[in-house]
């Protein structure tokens, strides 16, 4: 995983895995009906300490969870829930598969849910703010690009079919 801070506070990440995609928006026992999202496994200590070291203006820094290890000599599992919301701002996701690339959209993009991904590069924008007397920060998807995980067969019958 590689993380750079943008000047606008953005997060730009490379080769990133996702867990607990929910890009359908199915109602559950940890999730709305209708809300898009999915965690952002935060792989290292470094990457952990950046984003605890950026904060917004109530001083709040990014929501990463930190599961304890369920058995002896394991590593915690830490990870960022991101929204997806579609909007005029986007976001724009793309799908990679073997050779071919599409442009995915609202109506699209649940069989995210379904694929086995390789990796994803992607854009995440904070959205701060005070509910209750209380500051938070939430992470916004803005853009993303998705690598499937191609067997070997559908990447033959995907070039035989062209």
């Amino acid at each position: 995983m590689e993380l750079t801070v943008m000047k606008n506070g953005n997060l730009q990440i490379n080769n990133a895995r996702i867990i607990f995609k929910n890009f359908a928006g199915e109602a559950s026992k940890y999730n709305r009906e209708g809300d898009r999202n999915f965690a952002l496994v935060i792989d290292s200590d470094d990457v952990y300490q950046e984003l605890m070291c950026e904060k917004n203006e109530y001083g709040v820094p990014w929501n990463v969870r930190v599961n304890e290890p369920r058995e002896d000599g394991d590593s915690p599992l830490m990870y960022m829930k991101v929204k997806v919301k579609f909007n005029g701002r986007g976001p724009a996701v793309y799908l990679v598969s073997g050779e071919h690339h599409s442009k995915l959209d609202e109506d699209t993009i649940a069989m995210l849910d379904d694929i086995d991904i390789q990796y994803v590069n992607l854009d995440i924008r904070p959205y701060d703010d005070i509910i209750n007397d209380k500051p938070f920060r939430a992470a916004y998807l803005v853009s993303m690009e998705v690598i499937q995980n191609i067997d070997r067969f559908a990447a033959r019958y995907a070039e035989e079919n062209n």
